[in-house]
């Protein structure tokens, strides 16, 4: 995939955005697709794959690491437009949902903090993170002995952080500065 920010056999990755007005990363490993994060429109996403030679419908799933807007306002509309199931804590979406609706949902999968979700020979870790949302996660993707952290959000260092790191082959960190 041209323009990858991690481009291995066994797994390969996009950034879509990252910023305060929207997160999305695609992982792409072992025939498995998945996203994290819908902080952008499904128009958005879809025309950014549609660059790199992938169409959103053919993703697997949608994963939210957290409750604020920039990761997870557009998560109803890439289910109902797209028919992506998603993947969320219960707590993740009681917060989103005060904040703003995520709509009619219809495959939603609860995962709590700490489980590890399963896409056939794709393991996705998730670990807490002590971040001011509720029950917010990171990502660790594993598969063929390659792994990748998504971490979005922090909060600040916690304890683990650099085991998580140097337990990885790469990283995403995503920071975003808010003077207030």
């Amino acid at each position: 995939m041209r323009g990858c920010l991690y481009n291995q056999p066994s797994m390969k990755t996009l950034s879509l955005q990252s910023g305060s007005n929207g997160n999305s990363i695609y992982v792409e490993a072992n025939g498995v697709r998945l996203l994290f994060d819908a902080g952008i429109s499904g128009r958005c996403a879809e025309r950014r794959l549609a660059e790199h030679g992938r169409d959103i419908r053919d993703v697997d799933a949608l994963l939210i690491s957290h409750d604020h807007r920039d990761h997870v306002r557009c998560a109803g509309v890439y289910q109902r437009k797209y028919g992506l199931p998603l993947y969320i804590t219960p707590k993740t979406r009681a917060a989103a949902e005060k904040w703003h609706s995520l709509g009619d949902l219809h495959d939603v999968r609860y995962f709590r903090s700490g489980d590890t979700l399963r896409f056939g020979r794709v393991a996705v870790h998730t670990v807490p993170t002590p971040h001011d949302a509720a029950d917010g996660v990171v990502f660790i993707v594993e598969c063929e002995g390659k792994r990748l952290a998504i971490l979005t959000d922090l909060g600040h260092p916690f304890a683990g952080l650099r085991r998580i790191l140097m337990s990885v082959h790469a990283a995403y960190l995503e920071c975003n500065y808010d003077p207030e």
